[in-house]
């Protein structure tokens, strides 16, 4: 709930309505920095496979951490030290809003440029546009799986057995 705050100490997973602000700006940003360039006369720069490749590489080394860390915290219940769990979910917190507001930039300009695709350079900057969306929406996906594994488990009970199955320590005799 807005306004509310958790014990001291406590850190919240990344809200929705941050994610959303943070398409939302890298939107804006996208489209300003393409209106104005197209205004002034300035040349439209290209987006270089390289950039997007490296965005992509990223969500893949995001998300192989955060199986990693699933699996230790979630599954194990390993005690993870606290700096290396605080760096973890920074991580995953930076990811998750800078893959949303890169995809929201890259959407900015695929729809900028969809006006103008009887020329073939902007057809292929909407081409590459849309893939680095793809790839940002992964980095973000990554980095929320991410801060999610840093959860911490509750307690785990002791007896999984649901107490009306014949036979468990709960059922009469």
């Amino acid at each position: 709930m807005p306004g509310e705050s958790g014990p001291p100490g406590t850190v919240t997973s990344t809200g929705w309505q941050a994610v959303g602000v943070a398409v939302v700006v890298g939107a804006g940003l996208g489209w300003a920095l393409f209106t104005a360039l197209d205004r002034f006369g300035g040349e439209l720069p290209r987006f270089p496979l390289a950039v997007t490749l490296a965005i992509a590489a990223l969500a893949v080394l995001v998300g192989a951490q955060a199986v990693v860390t699933h699996r230790a915290i979630q599954v194990r219940r390993q005690a993870v030290p606290s700096r290396r769990a605080v760096q973890l979910l920074a991580l995953g917190k930076t990811s998750l809003l800078a893959g949303a507001g890169l995809a929201g930039g890259y959407a900015a300009v695929a729809a900028f440029f969809w006006s103008r695709q009887e020329a073939s350079t902007p057809r292929e900057i909407v081409f590459s546009s849309v893939v680095a969306v793809v790839a940002s929406a992964a980095l973000a996906t990554a980095g929320a799986f991410l801060e999610r594994s840093c959860r911490i488990p509750g307690p785990p009970d002791e007896d999984a057995t649901p107490p009306d199955i014949p036979g468990s320590a709960d059922t009469p005799s």
